[in-house]
């Protein structure tokens, strides 16, 4: 069941633009709480919205906020501009609508036909949106589709709609959380702090890909309309991701528990670093394409180490990742080295590591204060992990860095049959 009008909590005037009300300053007071306003963009709504244009065969779709006088784009598909202003905007008229408002034809509803995106370009006739509401009740804003031609939406794609506003609203608490993590007055010390930052950061890390999979197990369990199976295999793909998610963060808390107790160990065969690091490099290149950052792969044929292939696969995987969420522009650099020991250095043209950051690096769910404040994603365990498993196979880690000029580390290992070189 669709919602074509629904009345509306706030007033809103001809144009869509809501009067000031105790209620509407609750809603902007929730929206700013969540501190996602004219931040980047984010691989995780960028896919959210990139799905929703798929599914519902539009050639728009965007994930907006309404805020006090503009309605801004966290993720956008089909449309360049960041942001309108509301008289221009569709989604207010969505945020107090249950599940889901579809205006079949803009041109014939009194509250759109004389918007400025009907009467002129994008000339959208056709508009369906599913509020984000967060955990306080307030819908900060929509995941929505747009058209230039007259339509109604499927049975199917308006559950998806509302299974990706779910995804998109679960993504935006998650980062509140981390913004509230980083308030917390001199990091807490104290072992009881740290320990309910510890449950509290992997709680949320848990739960954010857990959402994503329960709602798109909802729209593929209901029976009362088939999926078509194309749109059934890409919800497929989306539980699949958020799957692999969850494996990596518990593989890390165990390799790093393992690691603090004494207990992790390795068995080593010869493994092809090069082969690897190629594998890890182009399996993210996607997301330094999404980004537009320069990934550049240096490798001999071929480097033989002693190594345990798995866990030097996941540290790789850490460095790699660590490097592109720190890098908005430029270039990350793979080198693959032979001489005088077998080595893998990541270099980027990213943000950097302040000098006071620098010491506590390895420690457990350290994040540092930017991290924090750009709301990075992860729980602080990736370079604890990757000097865990570099030194179980006897090799070596370095960092250098300077902000804002980059960081590069460097990972020593052990040629096959021989020890690192001192």
């Amino acid at each position: 069941m669709f919602t074509r009008y629904a009345s509306m909590s706030c007033h809103y005037g001809r144009m869509g633009g809501p009067q000031r009300s105790a209620q509407e300053a609750n809603r902007l007071r929730s929206l700013r709480d969540q501190q996602i306003l004219d931040t980047g963009a984010e691989p995780e709504f960028d896919s959210i919205a990139q799905l929703a244009a798929e599914i519902c065969e539009a050639p728009i779709a965007l994930i907006t906020l309404v805020d006090e006088d503009r309605q801004w784009f966290k993720a956008r598909v089909g449309y360049e501009p960041q942001e309108t202003a509301l008289n221009a905007s569709f989604c207010v008229r969505a945020l107090d609508v249950p599940d889901l408002l579809e205006v079949p034809d803009t041109r014939d509803d009194a509250r759109f036909a004389d918007n400025p995106m009907v009467t002129g370009e994008p000339y959208i006739r056709f508009y369906a949106g599913s509020p984000m509401r967060v955990s306080d009740g307030h819908a900060l804003g929509t995941v929505c589709v747009l058209d230039r031609t007259p339509r109604t939406l499927s049975a199917a794609q308006r559950r998806a709609l509302r299974a990706l506003a779910r995804h998109a609203t679960a993504e935006v608490e998650l980062r509140r959380y981390a913004h509230e993590a980083a308030g917390h007055a001199g990091r807490a010390q104290e072992l009881d702090e740290l320990k309910d930052r510890i449950l509290s950061t992997v709680g949320h890390e848990l739960r954010t890909p857990l959402s994503s999979i329960r709602g798109y197990l909802e729209v593929l369990l209901d029976d009362s309309d088939r999926l078509d199976p194309v749109l059934a295999r890409q919800f497929l793909g989306v539980m699949q991701r958020n799957s692999e998610r969850l494996l990596h963060l518990v593989d890390d808390m165990l390799t790093a528990a393992e690691f603090g107790t004494g207990a992790f160990s390795l068995r080593l065969a010869d493994v092809d670093l090069a082969a690897l690091v190629t594998a890890v490099v182009e399996e993210n290149r996607p997301l330094t394409d999404h980004q537009r950052v320069r990934l550049v792969l240096e490798a001999p044929e071929r480097v033989v180490v002693s190594a345990a292939r798995r866990p030097l696969e996941q540290a790789l995987r850490h460095l790699l990742l660590n490097a592109i969420r720190y890098t908005a522009q430029g270039e990350i650099r793979v080198r693959v080295e032979d001489n005088p020991d077998p080595a893998v250095v990541v270099s980027d043209t990213g943000a950097g590591i302040a000098a006071e950051d620098l010491p506590r690096l390895f420690d457990p769910f350290y994040r540092s204060a930017e991290a924090d404040a750009d709301a990075v994603q992860g729980v602080g365990l990736g370079l604890t992990v990757v000097r865990a498993i570099v030194e179980a196979h006897g090799g070596r880690i370095t960092i250098d860095s300077e902000p804002a000029q980059g960081t590069t580390v460097r990972l020593t290992l052990c040629a096959a049959g021989r020890a690192p070189s001192p």
